[in-house]
């Protein structure tokens, strides 16, 4: 008697895919708003409709067997594809897209953002917003992998290859800054890269997991403190943890408050040019809004450490 594969749904998928990911058959429960036992029902039913066992119970937690695996494998290529296959639908009817996804860069403040995502939802109720936070390369990293629809606060030069469109947000000046109480607080005239290399610095960790690091700040220091985001860099420095570059905006009035000092040194940061990129060739409704909005010259100021 043949069997009816057909009986596999996308829901049991998501069952299968939220045992898996939280562990146990109550945690699945929970997310998907289900009683345990409809889960353990969903279970016992495609394990009848496909003549397999999908987990092993002969310890005191279910795992998945290797069909129970594959089976999950596959259906996760489902899952992608009518999560795919909605948005597409939404985007073609509405012109909204069903979701984006904006990567953010340390170098931005997520506090004056807030307004304009409460001024989004009014716009686009129907579309689902993710902020992520990234830092250097890994902005472009989260783009050209399809983790981030839009890019905020990347540096300027993106990678080789093209693929993406891209317009200037806010220029950046650098200080090296180090605590009253540090060392080098008192020293006089231009400090050579070999004596500053002999303290530590502090950097904000690159969050690229493919692409080439960026040549910036004191890396090349042979003690480092790699913090993941700008307030702890801030906040290290001026503990006299180490030194490092900070936007002059920033040091400046520090520096007035006698919390911090400035260093005069061989090789200064360049200023720096963030950016706002995009996919080329995307012009859904919500990549548009948002980019209408971040160009605007009295925000960028006020978005930037």
């Amino acid at each position: 008697m043949t069997r009816r594969l057909n009986k596999v749904t996308l829901e049991n998928i998501r069952v299968l895919d939220a045992i898996e990911r939280l562990g146990s058959f109550a945690a699945a429960a929970q997310e998907l708003h289900l009683v345990t036992s409809s889960i353990t029902h969903v279970v016992r039913n495609l394990e009848d409709t496909l003549g397999i066992t999908l987990f092993d119970r002969s310890g005191r937690r279910a795992r998945f067997t290797r069909e129970g695996s594959a089976l999950l494998e596959r259906g996760r290529l489902l899952l992608a594809r009518a999560a795919e296959f909605e948005q597409e639908v939404q985007l073609i009817t509405t012109g909204w897209e069903a979701s984006l996804t904006l990567s953010v860069d340390q170098v931005i403040r997520l506090k004056p953002l807030m307004p304009l995502i409460d001024a989004f939802f009014k716009a686009a109720p129907q579309t689902s917003l993710h902020v992520t936070r990234e830092a250097a390369a890994g902005t472009w990293d989260a783009l050209l992998s399809g983790r981030a629809d839009l890019i905020v606060g990347a540096p300027a030069n993106g990678p080789a290859g093209g693929g993406y469109e891209s317009a200037p947000l806010y220029e950046t000046k650098y200080v090296l800054a180090v605590a009253s109480s540090h060392p080098l607080a008192g020293r006089k005239g231009v400090i050579p890269n070999e004596e500053i290399a002999q303290h530590r610095s502090v950097v904000i960790g690159d969050t690229t997991r493919a692409l080439p690091h960026l040549p910036y700040g004191l890396l090349d220091n042979r003690l480092c403190l790699s913090v993941p985001d700008a307030d702890a860099k801030i906040e290290a420095i001026l503990l006299g943890t180490g030194c490092g570059f900070l936007p002059t905006r920033i040091a400046d009035p520090l520096v007035k408050a006698g919390k911090l000092a400035l260093l005069r040194v061989e090789t200064p940061h360049p200023p720096a040019q963030r950016t706002l990129a995009w996919r080329a060739g995307e012009n859904g409704r919500a990549l548009q809004w948002w980019k209408k909005k971040l160009l605007q010259p009295a925000l960028a100021s006020a978005l930037f450490f």
